[in-house]
């Protein structure tokens, strides 16, 4: 039995030395780096603002300095460990002098209180179980005694029965209290070693607890260290870059029909936001840019263009004669490699383009800079009051702005590409700042109509809303006469169409009705003759006889009557002539690719067909 006891207090001596020692080690390196700054001060740093990029957030922290007339270091914890290298910055009132700026791996300090709790706890638990062991241990003693009684208890009766000198009444209570005090004694001892179990599994919970505390490590954090002269104290504003934030436009439409044109629209623009930079933003001053941190400020510089014939090319492809290899020279010593390149890779990509212009037979050629279909660049949108941003991996949406505004719906009629009326409107942005493109999800009289992409759109430009199909309003497109007649060497053909559109709406309807001509490319082979009369009256709309007049596109702005349908379905006519050699027929060359070239011009605003870019594309006729 004493064999036993021994073995439970080595054991339990044992985990104690093991438990102390793991927590020990790591305590003494932190207090010596305790001691070695104790001359810093840590001070409250509250984010007071952040600005989201689209894949990367500034964030500021405001620190408020007491006046002393001696340096002194301060120190600002809990940097995220998405911070980005040499990203810290500051800026501070001018009685602020920051003489330096160092930037740690946040140390993490031992709670030595908590460390003398677990050691006080398991001491505790260790007598607890060097008392329970021992009461094990007499138990188990005194049914040994027993043992010994029913022995000395069976000797003697058997002596008795050989001398013929049995004492049953003695016998008898000897046996009585021998079972009675066993029962109670095999009672006591299962309740004793219960109680030893139970203690030495609580001890064990303790330590692997007091390890699993000790082990853990929290969150990877940075400390700034800034070492400051403040004579009357004042405000430092800490600034940083982190990753692992972005956000993405994201726009609702709310349009509500009236009566004679007075529509009515609520444009609401949010901010859906993926935040898990590491840190909680609260009550921060919060705002969305569209543009990106290291977006370069310098105005492009246009080169001249030096040219000379290569008669092996001729009048070959477009490119061909342009001399599109970029020689990597190196930059000036004084000038930044970046915008070095960009204006060599500029003036290159555009010279390409100029010697198109210049080799290829073409009427009408429309080029757009490279960028025409990027975002509007660096405009910033501020929320109006603070808001809270948690770490999360959820994402989270954020009103941005909204604003009411009337504007007339219409529809548009194409029966060259669909059967169907669609409802739009023309939204001015009224709101002294430009807008992001973006996605929209558009609701009339309060149903979904659908989604679509609202263009980059400039403070005091337009872009257009499409509200859905209108399936009460009907048309389709009519070849009527084709005549041919031959003039000179040349063949005449006059097309005649009708363009036919059912409304069976009980109110009469305003709609803009498009089809479209031919245009050449090579004005002295095909000649598209039309006369004042024979288009009919097209739109006087500015932005439209400017930017798509030109390109063949007809446009007619119509007031269709209520319920007119079927025989009594409203008729538009229009014709036109085509003349060329009568030997010849019309084709369409590179028609695929001429098509993605205009709808990138249409779509990045330089076509006015729902671009918001106004009247971009310069002086001057096509």
């Amino acid at each position: 039995m004493q064999a036993i006891i021994r073995f439970l207090r080595t054991a339990v001596l044992l985990r104690t030395i093991v438990f102390a020692s793991s927590v020990s080690m790591p305590l003494a390196s932190v207090s010596a780096s305790a001691q070695e700054q104790a001359s810093v001060v840590e001070v409250d740093s509250p984010i007071a603002a952040v600005t989201v990029f689209r894949r990367q957030a500034n964030v500021v922290r405001e620190i408020e300095i007491q006046p002393s007339n001696a340096p002194q270091v301060i120190r600002v914890t809990g940097l995220p460990k998405t911070i980005r290298d040499q990203s810290v910055r500051w800026e501070s009132d001018a009685g602020i002098t920051v003489r330096s700026l160092r930037v740690t791996p946040h140390q993490i300090k031992v709670d030595q209180a908590a460390k003398k709790a677990w050691a006080e706890e398991i001491a505790k638990q260790n007598l607890a179980i060097q008392d329970a062991a021992h009461e094990v241990a007499v138990i188990e003693q005194d049914l040994e005694t027993i043992e010994d009684l029913v022995e000395f208890t069976a000797a003697k009766t058997n002596k008795g029965l050989g001398e013929s000198k049995l004492e049953v009444e003695s016998v008898t209570a000897i046996a009585d209290f021998v079972m009675q005090r066993r029962r109670m004694l095999a009672k006591e001892l299962h309740g004793a070693r219960q109680e030893l179990q139970s203690l030495q599994d609580q001890l064990d919970a303790s330590i692997q607890k007091a390890q699993r505390e000790s082990e853990s490590k929290p969150e990877a954090t940075f400390d700034a260290v800034l070492m400051v002269d403040s004579p009357r104290g004042g405000t430092l504003r800490l600034s940083y870059w982190v990753d692992e934030v972005s956000w993405q436009p994201q726009y609702s439409i709310h349009a509500t029909t009236g009566r004679q044109g007075e529509d009515s629209f609520v444009v609401q623009l949010d901010g859906t936001v993926s935040q898990n930079s590491g840190e909680d933003w609260r009550g921060v001053r919060l705002a969305f840019c569209t543009g990106v941190p290291n977006l370069q400020a310098a105005t492009p510089l246009l080169v001249p263009l030096r040219v000379s014939v290569d008669q092996a090319t001729g009048d070959g492809d477009a490119r061909s004669g342009a001399v599109m290899s970029r020689q990597s020279a190196a930059a000036p010593a004084w000038e930044d490699p970046a915008l070095w390149q960009r204006n060599l890779a500029l003036n290159t990509e555009a010279a390409g383009r100029q010697v198109v212009e210049i080799n290829r037979r073409q009427s009408v050629q429309r080029e757009l800079a490279d960028d025409a279909s990027t975002n509007l660049a660096d405009e910033t949108y501020r929320v109006a009051t603070p808001i809270d941003v948690a770490d999360q991996t959820a994402e989270q949406a954020i009103t941005i702005l909204r604003w009411d505004i009337t504007s007339p719906i219409y529809r548009v009629v194409t029966p060259l590409l669909s059967s169907f009326a669609y409802r739009e409107a023309a939204l001015e942005n009224q709101l002294g700042q430009s807008l992001v493109g973006g996605e929209a999800t558009v609701f009339l009289d309060g149903r979904f109509v659908g989604r679509t992409t609202l263009p980059p759109t400039a403070a005091g430009g337009e872009f257009a809303v499409g509200l859905g199909v209108d399936r009460q309003v009907r048309t389709r497109r009519e070849l009527l006469s084709r005549d041919e007649s031959i003039q000179g060497g040349n063949r005449l053909s006059r097309l005649e169409y009708r363009l036919v559109i059912n409304n069976y709406h009980n109110d009469e309807i305003d709609i803009r009705l498009y089809d479209r001509i031919p245009i050449t490319s090579d004005s002295g082979t095909v000649n598209v003759v039309t006369d004042s009369g024979s288009l009919g009256q097209l739109s006087g709309d500015a932005k439209y006889l400017r930017m798509q007049r030109p390109t063949g596109i007809l446009r007619w702005d119509l007031t269709i009557p209520a319920k007119r349908f079927g025989s009594n379905a409203y008729d538009h006519h229009y014709h036109y002539t085509i003349e060329m050699d009568r030997t010849q027929s019309i084709i369409s060359n590179d028609v695929v690719q001429q098509m993605q070239n205009d709808l990138r011009f249409n779509q990045s605003g330089g076509g006015g067909m729902g671009g918001g870019m106004g009247g971009f594309g310069g002086g001057g006729s096509f």
